[in-house]
């Protein structure tokens, strides 16, 4: 019976790629995208190792999910953000794709520090975003290109403007109920938290208090997935309380 339901779940997966048209950008520099990660220490720590418990993990994650969101983030969709999208708008297409290569060029267990010495073999497409009407109205009244003040201006503010997002009830998770829970989400996400292509995120290791934010965020329709929102719909607060705990506990 499991062997007919992961191919089941990776032709969803092959679809879902097939309908965002791809952006076309060159291979990432890890280099390049070290020394342009050090706007991205201040929330996400030394080598994409977060310190602050509201802001993810970055290191080891996969190179393909960090594109896709990352060109969100910048380029408009359900995850515009206060600070994520001011960073993001200053960067090029290289520049995400070096900041994603570098970032998931570590191991995939997170903290180690290890290079990872299997990265995406075959990159898939990430979707193009479509600005929302009034970011473009917005950069069209700018005129001049952005300086990189407003940017890092943003970084300073960044651990207190997230901190209120981080639900209370994320220390009443049960990680060996969120075992048992966690058997819907493997297909994609893998019995061990590793996602199962490149599109799908690691969750081992992430930091509990903001999966139980993302979680909150795909069930109340703050963040819009054709395939995460009708996973999270029916989910309880405790539900995503004790996935967040079990996730966050595995290496």
């Amino acid at each position: 019976m499991n062997s007919n339901k992961q191919p089941y779940w990776l032709q969803i997966a092959a679809v879902l790629a097939m309908g965002w048209p791809a952006l076309a950008v060159a291979d990432g520099d890890i280099a390049k995208g070290e020394e342009k990660s050090q706007v991205c220490i201040a929330c996400h720590g030394e080598k994409g190792i977060s310190v602050q418990d509201n802001y993810p993990h970055l290191h080891g994650q996969r190179q393909t999910y960090l594109l896709r969101q990352m060109r969100t983030f910048r380029d408009g969709g359900d995850r515009r953000d206060p600070i994520m999208t001011p960073m993001l708008e200053n960067m090029s297409d290289q520049d995400l794709q070096n900041l994603a290569a570098y970032y998931s060029s570590f191991s995939a267990v997170l903290g180690t520090g290890s290079e990872s010495t299997q990265a995406d073999a075959a990159l898939m497409s990430s979707p193009e975003v479509t600005k929302r009407p009034e970011a473009a109205e917005e950069k069209a009244g700018q005129g001049a290109a952005p300086t990189e003040e407003p940017a890092q201006a943003a970084v300073e503010p960044a651990a207190p403007a997230a901190a209120a997002a981080i639900p209370a009830a994320v220390a009443a998770g049960n990680s060996t109920d969120g075992k048992t829970k966690s058997a819907a989400c493997a297909a994609c996400h893998g019995v061990d938290g590793r996602g199962t292509t490149p599109l799908f995120p690691n969750l081992n290791g992430q930091k509990p208090e903001y999966l139980a934010v993302q979680l909150k965020a795909f069930r109340d329709g703050k963040r819009t997935d054709p395939t995460m929102a009708p996973m999270a719909m029916a989910l309880t607060d405790q539900d995503i309380a004790d996935l967040s705990a079990y996730y966050g506990a595995l290496k």
